[in-house]
């Protein structure tokens, strides 16, 4: 799976999601895990969001290192939680 989101490395109150449309995917940099404050960015939420999402079940984490304080979202499960929220909406006329 290829990332859509290249993250620029810089300090993290000056990151940037730089989607870079036009660009191949292929070209782009693989990215499995993204942490809880990348994955509020590409969901356009807070990472309070998030973190409600993976308490309530909605979106699973990825615990990281020996104590598994290291919380990450992986990339296929934002996909899937992305997918799982469309709603087809039916046009008025046809109720």
């Amino acid at each position: 799976m290829t990332s859509v989101v290249k993250f620029p490395q810089t300090r993290r109150s000056e990151r940037v999601v730089d989607v870079e449309p036009g660009v191949p995917t292929e070209t782009r940099p693989v990215r499995l895990l993204y942490s809880v404050i990348e994955a509020g960015e590409l969901l356009s939420v807070s990472k309070q969001t998030i973190y409600d999402l993976i308490d309530l079940g909605e979106l699973p984490k990825v615990m990281i290192g020996r104590t598994g304080k290291t919380v990450r979202v992986a990339a296929s499960d934002l996909q899937a939680y992305i997918d799982n929220q469309r709603v087809e909406v039916q046009p008025a006329w046809a109720l």
